[in-house]
């Protein structure tokens, strides 16, 4: 009898000793990347009016942080109704667990006018992975004018630069 209460409670104690280490791991894990796309557009508005112009460029900021040190940060650019699409793998911040992405991506004169996706995913060492997501309007080359300032009907001013 006191043998089989031996081996209950060695069992027991087996389980805890178990279930508490295997706790214990997953809150030494780090956190997934977190990602924050702060500006994005052509600048030419608001440096975040999340709008470019084909045949120029635009500029996103995004501020990251990743516990597991960053591996890799991945921008995609998709039209919402189209085929057309951007991929570029940025490891210049690898091995850092902070940093302030800030980019200028050329937007081909060919690029189709119409709502796009943007996806910056971030992947850690840890093989996690953080994003944010954003909207882009890509308007036509026909609406940007000489002085790099887009224009519409409702914003048909001079500039005096």
């Amino acid at each position: 009898m006191k043998r089989k209460l031996f081996l209950g409670v060695i069992l027991l104690l087996s389980a805890n000793v178990l279930f508490f280490s295997s706790c214990e791991d997953d809150n030494d894990k780090p956190l997934a990347p977190s990602v924050k796309i702060t500006e994005l557009g052509s600048g030419h508005d608001s440096p975040n009016d999340k709008i470019g112009y084909a045949g120029s460029d635009i500029h996103i900021n995004a501020e990251i942080t990743a516990e597991g040190l960053i591996e890799s940060i991945t921008l995609e650019v998709h039209q919402e109704d189209g085929d057309f699409e951007f991929h570029e793998v940025y490891t210049d911040a690898k091995g850092l667990k902070n940093t302030t992405l800030h980019k200028h991506i050329d937007i081909p004169a060919e690029a189709p006018e119409g709502e796009y996706h943007l996806h910056l995913v971030v992947r850690d060492q840890e093989g996690q992975t953080g994003m944010a997501e954003s909207e882009l309007i890509i308007k036509p080359a026909s609406e940007n004018d000489d002085d790099g300032h887009g224009h519409d009907d409702e914003h048909d001013h001079d500039h005096n630069h």
